[in-house]
Parts: structure tokens; C-alpha cells; sequence
């Protein structure tokens, strides 16, 4: 894992560990390994060691959110910006395959972290039964998976002097009553049994303003409303267009991505759980992905896909990022006991 968090790779810049786990994936018997050039220095790897039903798939690049690369050790524990989301999943699974011959097809994509480009490309060369796609999901098998509307909202005001706001429009007070809006939007869709706690707005960003003296005329407000299957974007975006006939406001719409669930009886499902359940030694449990992952791009192309992997999502892209050893361990096990 050290060696992986060290190549770094924020989106975009990637190749050098995708050049790295290709040259790993050859020693461990690998007999086809194809890049995929989706636009010019930008690649996904897929590798293959006989055929599998299945294909596993992750992610390579890393959020750093203002943090440097590199990593730590403290009390079983490896601390730094990607050891969770996803280096060490992918530490794991490199450890099992050159600890197999098992057949496994693998994919690793890029950019995942901002604009999702390398999944978006990739199309599989032929049909696959079913994916498991690597996040930290605590051991729990994912099937939900959650859809996002995501906004920017250019907030119009008036300005005036702070000692006087009954006299002005405070846009960041505006702001305020548009972000307790789109939470009671996400807050009144209907709830989803396997969303646990249940989803709620992430904000972003609030940005305007530059003295308590000044009352600010514009501000901006950046966030995501998710929303469980079955739930659509169309039904979410019109909520959030229509804040623009209640408040002086401007809604651009960055991105959205539509809600997805798999049949717990699907047969990648069902083989991820016999391989839990053998390790564990204990029944599996079931949740929902409460954000986007590569996932969603798979199963639009019809590979239906379960998000999976070691440790607690909510400590990814913070100064509080870490994994367990152990957890790493048990997950390599997990997979040792999927491919075999």
C-alpha cells in the first residue's frame, strides 16, 4: 500500500499507478492487460487472467482535499488522503491475486473523483453477470445505489451598510433559506429501507460577502440533493428550478445521475455474500450507497453492480482519513474466497 499512496494520482494524472498495477497484474499472470485512451493522456486499465462470470472495478485517483500524499501508521491503522477511497481496496486486491490463480477480470478506471469520465467511456468488451465495484462501505453489500442533483445557485441581493440590513437583501441570508429549502426536498422523498441513516443535502460551498459592514449583494451556493430509488432526477431538478419563482436566484445545474437498485438475489450478489459469510462467519448486511461511485455507470450499461470494500466512507476526503489493517486483511480474504 505504501508504494501505491507514494505514485499519488489526483484525477487526471494517473498514469504513472495504473503503469504501476499493470506491471504488478503481469507478474501475477495476467495475459491480457488493454488501455483504454477515453481522451488524450486520460486511461482506464482493464486486465484480464482467464474469464470470469464477474468483474471487479475501482478507482485509482485520489480526492487529496488540500492534503499531501503519503501515509502513516498509528495503533493498526494507516492514515492518509486515499488509504480509504480507494488505495487500500486496491492493496487488498492486489494482495489476493498473487496469493491465486483464480480467473478475474479487472478494471480500473480514472477521474472518478471529479467528473466520473473514465467509467462514463468505458464500455465492457462483452457481457458481464455482474460487477463488484470497490469503495469503503464498512463490509456492507451495497445494492442501492443513491441519484444526485447537482446545483450551483447564483444568489441575487441588495446591498447597502450592515448597520442597516431592513434597508438591503442580504444575499447570504437569502442563501441560507434556499439551503433549508433543498433539505426539506430531500428530507420529504420517500425513505428507502436500506438507506441507513437516511441521505441528506451535502453543501458544498456558500461563497459572497467581504465585512460584517457590508451587506452582501451576491453570493454562491453549491450543493448536491440525493435521492433513493425510485426517485428520478427529473422529479428532483424540478423542484430545485422551481426555487427560481420563489427567491431572486439563478439555478445552474452541474450534473445528475439517476437512482439504481439490484436484486439482492443477483448472482454477483449472491457470490459476494457466500464469500462475506465465509469469512465472517456471520450474515451479510445489505445497504445503500449513498453516493455516486463508478457503479452507476456500469449498471446503466446493463453489468449489474453491488459497491463493496473496507471502512467508514464518512472519513474519506478529510484530515481524518484512515483504514484498519485488519479490515484490509479480512477484505483480502473476502476476495480470496470470491475468485476461488
Amino acid at each position: 500500500m505504501e508504494r501505491l499512496l507514494f505514485l499519488g494520482g489526483t484525477s487526471g494524472e494517473e498514469q504513472e499507478v495504473l503503469q504501476w498495477i499493470a506491471q504488478f497484474l503481469e507478474k501475477c499472470g495476467f495475459e491480457e492487460i488493454h488501455w483504454q485512451e477515453y481522451d488524450p493522456g486520460k486511461w482506464n486499465l482493464y486486465a484480464r487472467r482467464g474469464t470470469s462470470p464477474f468483474l471487479l472495478a475501482t478507482h485509482v485517483d485520489v480526492h487529496y482535499a488540500g492534503r499531501k500524499g503519503g501515509c502513516a501508521v498509528k495503533d493498526g491503522f494507516v492514515f492518509g488522503a486515499g488509504v480509504l477511497d480507494t488505495r487500500g481496496q486496491i492493496a487488498a486486491l492486489l494482495d489476493a491475486l498473487q496469493r491465486s490463480s483464480s480467473p478475474v477480470e479487472l478494471v480500473f478506471f480514472s477521474e472518478e473523483e471529479t467528473t466520473g469520465a473514465g467509467s462514463w467511456h468505458f464500455v465492457p468488451h462483452r457481457e458481464f453477470e455482474g460487477a463488484v465495484v470497490l469503495e469503503p462501505t464498512s463490509f456492507s453489500l451495497c445494492t442501492a445505489l443513491a441519484g444526485d442533483v447537482e446545483v450551483r445557485f447564483h444568489v441575487e441581493g441588495l446591498s447597502g451598510h450592515g448597520a442597516y440590513p431592513h434597508a438591503a437583501q442580504n444575499a447570504l441570508c437569502l442563501a441560507v433559506e434556499i439551503v433549508r429549502e433543498c433539505e426539506a426536498i430531500v428530507n420529504s422523498l420517500s425513505s428507502h429501507p436500506l438507506f441507513v441513516p437516511s441521505l441528506h443535502l451535502m453543501l458544498g460551498k456558500i461563497e459572497g460577502g467581504e465585512s460584517s459592514y457590508v451587506i452582501p449583494e451576491r453570493c454562491i451556493v453549491e450543493c448536491a440533493l440525493p435521492f433513493p430509488p425510485p426517485h428520478g432526477v427529473e422529479e428532483v431538478r424540478n423542484r430545485v428550478l422551481n426555487l427560481e419563482k420563489k427567491y431572486p436566484v439563478r439555478v445552474t445545474l452541474l450534473d445528475s445521475n439517476q437512482a439504481f437498485s439490484i436484486p439482492q438475489s443477483a448472482g454477483v450478489v449472491e457470490r459476494l455474500k457466500r464469500a462475506l459469510e465465509k469469512v465472517e462467519g456471520k450474515g451479510a448486511v445489505y445497504a445503500g450507497m449513498p453516493s455516486w461511485t463508478d457503479a452507476t455507470y456500469l449498471v446503466m450499461r446493463g453489468v449489474p453492480s453491488v459497491v463493496f470494500g473496507a471502512g467508514d466512507l464518512a472519513l474519506a476526503h478529510s484530515e481524518r482519513e484512515c483504514v484498519s489493517i485488519a479490515e484490509l486483511e479480512r477484505l483480502r480474504e473476502v476476495f480470496l474466497s470470491f475468485l476461488s
